[in-house]
């Protein structure tokens, strides 16, 4: 323990003559050095303050010399000091301390009271093994760390600004009384005080105080006397709850006492309890089948966790949100903190679950589909998914219908993800709608008209067109005839050299076929300039149509000849 020394000058010990002085304010003659005055501050300077000491001359007090900060003391102030010293001079100066005059009382109640006295003080500075402390901004005592343990968590930087009751361990005299070793305790007054509290404190009595310290497990709030915990399960019903979005530090609260343990200075309170449980008669406030407004707190892959009041949350199974296909992502039709309307299908009560659906509120979109939408009609719709014989397009919500490959586009359309990506929106025309097994069939290609239509009409072999090489195979090339916007197919034995994709070339038609009732739609185009068809041999042209009859795509040739020249 560290000790502190008290080296002003104690050598006048307090006398009758120092107890009158105490007592008269009117002594009129000059003061004596040990003398004691009342004070009236009259002005305060940068280094002295001047007082007023009922005698014939003034006082001068150094700044140093006094308990507070010089700027807390104002004219008219009246203070009590002890005499250090009086000059004789031409100035006649007289000089005083209220320092020494407060260390001579704090002493003499010190003496008599001993051990035990609270005494009211600052922290001065910390050092090795505790704290300074400056008792009546006089007197030096020592803090040990072991009875501090209540200012650990202060920030150091406000230690100082703050005044704090100290209870006295020890009072010792040194020297004959010309020193003094006194150590006090902070932790002694908290724990006094705490007792004292807790023993009047009753469990189930409402208490307010302030926060103190948020952490994930709780909230500690200062009531006073001591710091009391609010377990985080006490703070509200709703188990999620974010504590440190409710409380702020210095948030006043109302909260109730609900357990207490004097011997080990503790207590925790609930704020929860101070409203009912919502899971009370919840069955009568719910039943099941009621519709009511809900809140998402929570998207996983399963289900939305929605809440309908405080402390009542549960699920929206992924089943209940939308009819057919279940299985979409979820962040794509919603958001945490998005209002949406529920109905209760299930209650556990002992469990405290409760399940709801969003889709029976919305209601089957199948239920009157053939009133809302007719075969022939054309709408837009939304492409939902690509697969690779087509595409899944919704209509409505809930409401989807499958366009075929060969549904896309008047022409050939090797992948689906060639043509449409998901989210895009296009116009299709229903072909088919089957309620019961909740089933429509569409087309994309059908809400234009049918360009193999004008070209059959206009265009036979020998034809010259203006066509753009879309892709090259190792049998040939897929071309566009420009002028029509259809596809054809340009054998390799049907052009000399290269043909490069995006070139423009002149060419002649080899062959039509068009059968709309058979969805035949073929064309064979050729670059030879001796081009004849009239004259081309029976023979020949049968060699190479017989392997792509009337009723083969271009695809289909595409492929054979792939076959045919490996």
């Amino acid at each position: 323990m560290e000790n502190m020394e008290n080296n002003e000058n104690m050598k006048m010990e307090p006398s009758e003559e120092f107890e009158k002085y105490m007592q008269d304010n009117d002594n009129l003659g000059i003061p004596q050095p040990g003398e004691v005055r009342k004070c009236t501050v009259i002005q305060v300077g940068p280094e002295h303050m001047i007082v007023d000491v009922s005698a014939k001359t003034e006082g001068m007090i150094n700044v140093r010399d006094l308990v507070r900060d010089p700027k807390d003391y104002k004219p008219g102030d009246v203070i009590e000091a002890v005499v250090t010293s009086y000059r004789a001079d031409d100035e006649s100066k007289l000089y005083l301390s209220e320092r020494k005059y407060v260390i001579r009382k704090l002493l003499n109640e010190l003496k008599k009271d001993g051990v035990g006295k609270i005494v009211k003080g600052h922290i001065v500075r910390k050092v090795r093994g505790g704290y300074n402390v400056e008792i009546g901004g006089a007197l030096s005592a020592f803090l040990p760390g072991s009875q501090s343990s209540s200012l650990n968590s202060v920030d150091p930087s406000k230690l100082v600004e703050k005044e704090y009751e100290f209870e006295v361990m020890t009072f010792e005299q040194r020297r004959k009384g010309k020193s003094y070793n006194i150590v006090v305790s902070r932790d002694s007054v908290i724990n006094r005080k705490r007792a004292e509290f807790l023993k009047d404190i009753q469990k189930g009595q409402k208490i307010k105080g302030k926060v103190d310290e948020i952490t994930d497990f709780g909230v500690f709030v200062d009531v006073g006397a001591m710091t009391a915990l609010l377990p985080r399960s006490e703070i509200t019903w709703d188990k999620s709850v974010n504590v440190k979005e409710k409380f702020h530090i210095g948030d006043e609260i109302e909260a109730i006492v609900i357990s207490k343990e004097p011997e080990k200075g503790k207590m925790s309170l609930s704020t929860k309890q101070l409203t009912p449980d919502p899971w009370e008669n919840i069955e009568s406030k719910y039943p099941i089948g009621t519709v009511t407004d809900a809140t998402v707190t929570g998207i996983v892959p399963f289900g939305l966790f929605v809440k309908i009041e405080e402390g009542v949350k549960g699920l929206v199974h992924a089943s209940e949100i939308f009819y057919g296909n279940y299985r979409r992502n979820l962040k794509d039709y919603f958001e945490e903190g998005q209002k949406v309307k529920v109905e209760v299908i299930e209650l556990d009560i002992p469990k405290r679950r409760i399940s709801f659906s969003i889709k029976k509120v919305v209601g089957d979109p199948w239920e009157g589909v053939e009133e809302r939408h007719h075969i022939g009609d054309t709408l837009e719709a939304k492409v939902a998914k690509l697969l690779d014989n087509g595409a899944i397009l919704e209509i409505e919500d809930g409401v989807s219908g499958f366009a075929h490959i060969s549904e896309l586009s008047w022409n050939f359309v090797k992948k689906p993800s060639d043509l449409l990506k998901k989210g895009q929106t296009v116009k299709a025309k229903i072909l088919e709608i089957d309620p019961e097994s909740r089933r429509m069939r569409l087309s994309v290609k059908r809400t234009t008209d049918d360009p193999w239509k004008k070209l059959a009409k206009e265009v036979k072999p020998g034809t010259p067109v203006d066509c753009e090489i879309i892709s090259v195979k190792h049998s040939g090339a897929i071309v566009k005839v420009l002028n029509y916007d259809v596809e054809g197919f340009l054998p390799k034995s049907h052009f000399s050299g290269d043909i490069e994709e995006g070139k423009t070339v002149k060419a002649f038609v080899h062959k039509v076929s068009y059968n709309p009732k058979l969805d035949e739609r073929d064309m064979v185009i050729t670059l030879k300039d001796n081009f004849r068809p009239e004259k081309e041999s029976k023979k020949k042209e049968e060699s190479f149509f017989n392997s792509a009859p009337m009723t083969t795509t271009i695809g289909d040739m595409v492929h054979q000849k792939s076959e045919e020249q490996k």
